[in-house]
């Protein structure tokens, strides 16, 4: 009995091992739904905080964008600015914005007019001169170029040589007087539009014909303040340039009625051309004679 009365029930435990669980109570919940309620929050301002760090990025990038643009107009207005006054102040200089300019018009022009580079020639024309240039015997910018168009009519070949430059000022105008030798190949049907007395003289016409001529010009450009050139003006040395191959009696009856003048503007249109192509047919027949330009006579180059 002693040994059965000494004997301690011992209860086993769950069947997991781990103690039984009490159910929670309300206050445990709420809690629960607390710090629920926080975690979302949380999330809902993070999500929040990036949008705006994302629209903040986004606006500061357009801002610098801006700004970007804006210094790249202001550099432009700068460098405006500087050429505008280096060309007021270093104008009379070799290397102001007159000389520059003068020399890429011989730039774009040392083999004459041509189709390919025509848009660029005839944009650079009108950027330094206007409606309002004037020369020796015509005005404006258009003319200027008709006369190009014109004298490509004439000629097969033709090239500047530039030889001197001289830059003066007088008062805010800019002049500039470039020296050129200019090197012109004749089209047959083309000198004799331009020399009509040269059909009545089949030798000096193979002269002229078979000679590439040299013909010393003298070009003057007048730049204003802004860099715009209000006087344009050549002075052709045809004399000088026929008398290298032929007589100087021969060079003044060639030029005795011209249609091309001094100042190199050609008289004659395309048109008037095709009535030459034939010299056979003139040799004898009458002709209108033009005005003679006294410089040309034989009296005036002797004396």
């Amino acid at each position: 009995m002693a040994a059965v009365a000494g004997i301690v029930a011992v209860v086993p435990p769950s069947a997991h091992g781990k103690p039984p669980t009490r159910p929670k109570r309300p206050q445990d919940e709420e809690a629960d739904e607390k710090v629920l309620r926080r975690r979302q929050q949380y999330k809902f301002h993070q999500r929040r905080h990036r949008a705006k760090q994302k629209e903040k990025m986004a606006t500061l990038t357009h801002d610098v964008q801006h700004l970007v643009a804006e210094i790249e107009q202001l550099n432009r207005k700068r460098q405006k600015l500087i050429v505008d006054r280096n060309c007021f102040s270093s104008r009379g200089t070799d290397t102001g914005v007159p000389a520059r300019l003068t020399m890429e018009y011989f730039r774009l022009f040392e083999y004459g007019i041509s189709p390919y580079n025509l848009p660029q020639q005839e944009q650079f024309l009108r950027s330094i001169m206007t409606a309002k240039t004037v020369g020796p015997d015509y005005t404006g910018v258009e003319t200027v170029i008709m006369l190009w168009k014109r004298f490509s009519d004439f000629y097969v070949y033709s090239r500047y040589e530039p030889l001197s430059m001289n830059v003066s000022t007088l008062a805010d105008s800019t002049v500039v007087v470039m020296d050129t030798n200019f090197h012109i190949s004749c089209r047959k049907d083309g000198v004799l539009t331009l020399f009509p007395a040269l059909r009545y003289n089949i030798d000096l016409l193979q002269k002229v014909i078979g000679a590439m001529l040299v013909v010393p010009v003298q070009y003057r450009f007048e730049f204003d303040a802004n860099g715009v050139v209000t006087w344009f003006s050549a002075d052709w040395d045809l004399i000088s340039a026929l008398n290298a191959i032929v007589s100087l009696v021969d060079a003044a009856s060639i030029l005795s009625d011209a249609n091309i003048s001094k100042t190199g503007q050609i008289r004659s249109t395309v048109e008037d051309i095709r009535q030459s192509c034939n010299v056979q047919d003139d040799v004898g027949s009458p002709v209108q004679q033009a005005a003679a330009d006294p410089r040309h006579s034989v009296d005036f180059l002797l004396s």
